[in-house]
């Protein structure tokens, strides 16, 4: 005899198939909980950015199924457009960074000549405390809507506005660090609060190893999110969201071993010879805690 499946029989099916692939993410995060070299994120608090942004995170599954934005073809290359004044330290620091996005992604980076603002329009004047007088302060609509979009590279993957003015996104927003578009592979990028000079403090050579940290950080997080990365809620992780620099400062320079798989998968490259090539940028450029954490690491994978 035939067995009639009730509705509600059909309706927990119907939720067990539903439900499989976020447990099957949480099952293999879980796997690798006890792996010392990465720190499970913990309940957020006030301020941070997942208590105000209850984001659900972004399986290894999830994310293949998304169709993200892969290199191919004549599209292999990583472009940079600084815009905007930019003083011989600041270029200095966006030279190192985007070799550092070159490794972190295993693609070609290309930095084009610098172009100037708008003298009028996509800008709101700020002013701070600790500065003389107020400064412009430019939508990132600019950017991502005006700028960037009819002046894609032929061969860029993703095309990159790189900026020492400060950024906002609409008016509910007091700034924000940078901005990206996945379908049109374009973002923007602001390095003005990574500076002690944006904070009345004087440049010395740890600062600028700061501001070089800074900057590397969200240079990978918004080239990230073009490639299809969404915010991190399981690790500390490069691709965790932030919501402010406090935050940001305490979030590590590396990827989660699910972001990890995600890019691998994406880009193909190998993870140890990756590794070995970010602990050479590293020592070269004084990036101490990072350094030792990658030590670590090849060793845990020895």
């Amino acid at each position: 005899m035939k067995r009639i499946l009730h509705i509600w029989e059909l309706m927990l099916f119907a939720a067990f198939v539903t439900l499989v692939p976020a447990i099957s993410a949480i099952l293999w995060a879980e796997s690798v909980m006890e792996d010392s070299d990465f720190e499970r994120l913990g309940k957020p608090k006030p301020g941070e950015w997942l208590f105000h942004f209850h984001e659900p995170g972004q399986s290894f599954d999830e994310y293949v199924r998304s169709d993200p934005v892969r290199a191919s073809g004549r599209r292999r290359v990583l472009v940079f457009q600084p815009v905007g004044p930019l003083s011989q330290t600041e270029q200095d620091i966006i030279s190192k960074a985007t070799l550092f996005a070159g490794i972190w992604f295993d693609l070609p980076t290309e930095v084009e000549r610098p172009v100037g603002l708008p003298e009028k329009g996509w800008h709101r004047l700020r002013h701070f405390p600790w500065q003389d007088r107020p400064a412009k302060q430019y939508q990132t609509g600019y950017f991502l809507y005006e700028l960037l979009p009819g002046s894609l590279p032929e061969d860029a993957v993703c095309y990159l506005a790189i900026t020492m003015v400060d950024l906002y996104p609409d008016e509910q927003w007091n700034f924000v660090f940078g901005q990206a578009s996945l379908s049109d592979r374009i973002g923007v990028f602001s390095m003005a609060r990574y500076f002690a000079r944006f904070w009345g403090e004087e440049e010395t050579g740890e600062s600028c190893t700061v501001a070089l940290r800074r900057c590397c950080k969200v240079l990978v997080h918004e080239v990230g999110h073009m490639f299809g990365l969404a915010h991190c809620t399981y690790y500390g992780c490069a691709m965790n969201g932030s919501n402010s620099l406090e935050e940001s400062d305490n979030r590590p320079l590396r990827l989660c071993p699910i972001c990890l798989k995600k890019l691998q998968w994406n880009r193909g490259f190998d993870t140890i010879r990756r590794y070995e090539k970010l602990k050479t940028f590293y020592k070269q450029y004084h990036l101490k805690e990072e350094a030792v954490w990658i030590n670590k690491r090849l060793r845990s994978l020895d």
